[in-house]
């Protein structure tokens, strides 16, 4: 790949200047359907001959350049769907590329039209459709701002293809209630119409101008569907919760609960029907029926017999209750739902159920879970024994009973000095004549001191520990081990992506650079790259024993914090069999480091919450040029508030915020955070639990001085704190009253005798804020990194927060700390000013545009052409050891350049 600073590429090649404007998205006007289309793929019915034609594609990348052949699209809509009828002009229809007829298969490796559309017009979250000449269908959903997307999505819509002598065309109809309306979309929404070409030639064109890839949600054209009433379709519906499977009446049944809003503004008697389906049965549970009013929300129990046990889908139906076929809202989420009679949940040892040689327990405590018949569970005891393992029969260590059981109930045995070894926890469950029920176990391990000298678990608050000493891991994404060995290096662990790709010998030298270093690194276990690939397959022995041999090879490095499992799992998808038994083949073969899963949705983080012993999600907000976050940030909290839900308080919860900018990937808009949301991410995040900070990513900090000054700065703020950060949130202790009360998100934590109390405003407007403080904090407060102190009066604190401010709160000065924000705002201020040098033509407040020749996959774009950084992240071509490579920069006007450096 050739690779040079930019003012040597640019004396190598002539520099175009030329007034120019970069087109306007365009805008899209749906028309009402007295009567719907028949969906056949003739565009022939009387409803289209009302529509208006939608034309003009451009090439992907060449936004001036016209389509050939051309491509046109309607749009219509009635009272319950969204139709599209889609013209391809094709000269070479003998030619047509359509073999795929698998749903969801590699669609866009044929001829095919895609629809991308977002119903909310904030451009973050779209659903993305696509047809082929054969009407075979693909669905996905994608996120931020389409970088990342989710095939298990499924939407109940309809598509057809017709192949004519010289077109192909499409119609489709999508159903409003698939589309998770909200409040949010009652403006304009915006759409894109696109066509991946194979015929004659591959050719891909777009009908909203596009640069980068058609995944470009802020290029997209805005739709409006004018006299629309949607409202019935509002409705906000949270995951289902303590979900459990249980035989009554001689069958399986699933029940859980769930939480719905009514967002439509009216008053609405509703029923809701759950239903599971398994390989084309279904069965639908009892209707839940009640009258929910505008703005109200409730929590709603339900249940359904299963089909079957193992994978199936889970479908929530909201509907009117008078008229069950006027639907209001469907969801449908993916389940493994299986039939565990008895089941024994750990909780002392609270990790990984392993005595650890740096913690002192004298008896294991246990929840033993039964989904008996009312029958069974009438007068049945519970035997609970700790017999060595491999000694089925044998004499049991500690035994107890159990005369009064419950559908969960609490057990705990005295285990007196236990000896190092392997365990089982044995609960026989059986009828007052003696007769057994049914029986659970569970394995108990009391380990030796980590051979290494290194010992790394999670305590009963599931925070880490390191030899029995808390730890807080702050630090980033791909830094590398010469940063950390920096003696004013804030940061206390890293993270990389590339050991997969490393021999043993390899992994161990680059561990040594981090033992070095005096730091602590998460990498991935796997012994190669391959055993990445294989996600939808089930683990195979000689995989599992593959990866067994590899952890056995690097597990004594003392530079390993951490293993890391799984990045996003839910976009490959992967099976979660499959990450299960990964996470479980890594804690058998080595107990002294955790596991860690990173997850993208708040459905993957459920789905994928077995796969490690933390859970890291990466909520990113996606920040927009002008604006603040392009999705609410309370984002944040949403995953923080998910992955404790997921893990019912079992696992910690760590976080991968957003320190980069989405524009480096090729979302137009995007912009990175400033220091306010860089703040505001982290105490979110530390308000509803996060006791861990892996950033991505460090090789973007160095373009952006928010995120290259403002990131140490709250490393070292949060380290000063760290006692708090991991000291569990004292609940109900302290009272906001707001304008927007669900915007302020407040945590009181004690530690060591003094009290912090951290306030985070997530709302886009200044709010001034009461607190209602404890008599612990009745006195002067130091407000942490500001300089100031308050005092509340008759016990109450009125402040005033800026949009995305932070406050935080301490009683000691000493917590409160010499830095300051102000300072550091003012620093920040002057390195974006210095990138701007005198004289510079070509900054990127110029109105310049930057084309080139080819670009780097990440990072390394045109923009860093103009952002007046000349380290760091530097333009890069995309085509590896391949001539010409060239940029050009056009102005809105014409400009006198003196010279090129």
């Amino acid at each position: 790949m050739i690779k040079r600073f930019l003012y040597l590429l640019l004396a190598m090649v002539p520099v175009a200047i030329w007034a120019g404007e970069a087109p306007k998205p365009p805008k899209v006007v749906a028309t009402r359907a007295a009567v719907a289309p028949k969906i056949d793929g003739r565009l022939d019915d009387a409803a289209w001959q009302a529509a208006t034609w939608y034309g003009g594609f451009t090439l992907l990348d060449q936004v001036t350049v016209q389509a050939n052949p051309q491509t046109r699209f309607k749009v219509l809509f009635d009272d319950s769907r969204l139709y599209f009828g889609i013209e391809c002009a094709e000269p070479a229809i003998k030619d047509l590329h359509a073999t795929v007829r698998e749903h969801d298969g590699p669609v866009h490796r044929d001829d095919c039209v895609e629809i991308m559309l977002d119903p909310t017009g904030e451009r973050v979250e779209y659903y993305h459709f696509t047809i082929n000449p054969l009407g075979t269908r693909y669905d996905a959903e994608l996120r931020q701002g389409g970088h990342v997307r989710s095939k298990e999505w499924n939407c109940d819509w309809v598509a057809q293809a017709h192949i004519g002598e010289q077109s192909w065309q499409v119609e489709a109809a999508i159903p409003f209630v698939e589309l998770g309306l909200t409040g949010k979309s009652t403006g304009a929404w915006a759409l894109n119409v696109t066509r991946e070409r194979q015929a004659g030639q591959t050719q891909l064109s777009s009908f909203a101008p596009t640069t980068g890839g058609f995944h470009q949600p802020a290029l997209y054209a805005s739709l409006e569907l004018p006299g629309a009433t949607l409202s019935r379709y509002f409705w906000k519906m949270e995951r289902p919760f303590e979900a459990s499977v249980a035989r009554e009446e001689g069958r399986l049944l699933y029940r859980a609960k769930l939480h719905l809003m009514n967002e439509t503004g009216r008053l609405l008697p509703i029923e809701l029907v759950p239903t599971l389906v398994q390989a084309g049965k279904s069965l639908a549970g009892p209707p839940v029926q009640d009258m929910l009013d505008a703005g109200q929300g409730r929590e709603y129990s339900f249940k359904a017999p299963l089909p079957g046990e193992g994978n199936q889908t889970l479908v929530l139906t909201v509907r009117d209750r008078r008229d069950p076929n006027r639907v209001y809202c469907v969801r449908s989420l993916p389940v493994t739902l299986d039939y565990v009679p008895a089941e024994i949940i750990v909780t002392r040892p609270a990790y990984r159920n392993s005595i650890y040689a740096t913690e002192k327990i004298d008896a294991v405590e246990a929840t033993l879970r039964l989904a008996l018949s009312p029958e069974e569970m009438a007068g049945a005891r519970a035997l609970v024994s700790l017999v060595p393992e491999g000694q089925a029969g044998g004499k049991p260590v500690a035994t107890t009973r159990v005369d009064k059981l419950e559908a969960q109930t609490r057990l705990r045995l005295p285990i007196g000095a236990l000896a190092e070894g392997s365990y089982l926890l044995q609960v026989a469950v059986q009828e007052r004549s003696g007769k057994q029920i049914c029986v659970a176990t569970a394995p108990i391990r009391k380990l030796p001191p980590a051979p290494n000298g290194h010992e790394w678990r999670l305590d009963e608050q599931m925070v880490l520990r390191h030899n029995g000493e808390p730890y807080l891991p702050f630090g980033w994404f791909s830094i590398p081990p010469a940063e950390m060995a920096k003696s004013d290096c804030p940061y206390t662990a890293m993270q990389t992506y590339n050991t997969q790709y490393q021999s043993v010998e390899q992994a161990r030298a680059f561990l040594d650079e981090v033992a070095a270093a005096k730091t602590y690194v998460t990498l991935y276990p796997y012994p190669s790259s391959k055993m990445m690939n294989a996600w939808g397959e089930p683990l195979s022995d000689d995989d599992a024993k593959a990866l067994a041999a590899r952890i056995d090879a690097l597990k004594d490095h003392p530079g390993i914090l951490a293993w890391y499992m799984a990045d996003e799992p839910e976009l490959r998808p992967a099976l979660p069999e499959r990450t299960r038994r990964l996470y479980q083949v890594v804690a058998d073969a080595d107990p002294y480091h955790p596991c860690i899963m990173l997850n993208d949705t708040i459905a993957g983080i459920h789905k994928y919450a077995d796969g490690g012993d933390i859970l890291m999600p990466d909520p990113y907000p996606c920040f927009l040029k002008g604006g603040y976050a392009a999705q609410p940030i309370e984002k944040v909290s949403a995953f923080m508030k998910a992955a404790r839900e997921a893990s019912g308080g079992r696992k910690a919860i760590w976080i991968t915020p957003q320190g980069f900018n989405y524009g480096d990937y090729g979302r137009a808009g995007q912009r990175g955070p400033n220091l306010t949301e860089l703040r505001n991410m982290t105490y979110q995040a530390v308000v509803y639990g996060a006791t861990g900070f892996l950033w991505y990513t460090f090789s973007h900090a160095g373009n952006y001085p928010d995120i290259g000054l403002g990131m140490p700065f709250l490393a070292r703020e949060v380290q000063r704190l760290k006692a708090f950060v991991l000291s569990p949130d004292v609940p109900d202790a302290v009272r906001a009253n707001a304008p927007k009360p669900e915007h302020i998100h407040v945590s009181l934590r004690r530690a060591g005798g003094q009290s912090v109390l951290f306030v985070v405003n997530t709302a886009t407007e200044t709010q001034s804020v009461e607190l209602t403080l404890p008599q612990e904090m009745a006195r002067e407060l130091h407000v942490v990194s500001e300089g100031r102190t308050v005092a509340a009066r008759d016990g109450r604190l009125r402040e005033t927060f800026t949009p995305y401010a932070v406050h935080i709160y301490a009683t000691s000065a000493e917590l409160a700390g010499q830095e300051r924000l102000a300072d550091l705002q003012r620093a920040i201020d002057a390195a974006n000013a210095a990138r701007k040098k005198p004289g510079n033509l070509a900054f990127e407040d110029s109105g310049v545009t930057v084309s080139y020749s080819s670009e780097s996959k990440y990072g390394c774009t045109p923009e860093r052409v103009v952002d007046g950084v000349t380290t760091n992240m530097l333009w890069q071509d995309g085509t590896r050891d391949q001539l010409p490579d060239w940029i050009s920069l056009t102005w809105p006007a014409a400009q006198k350049i003196g010279r090129v450096v």
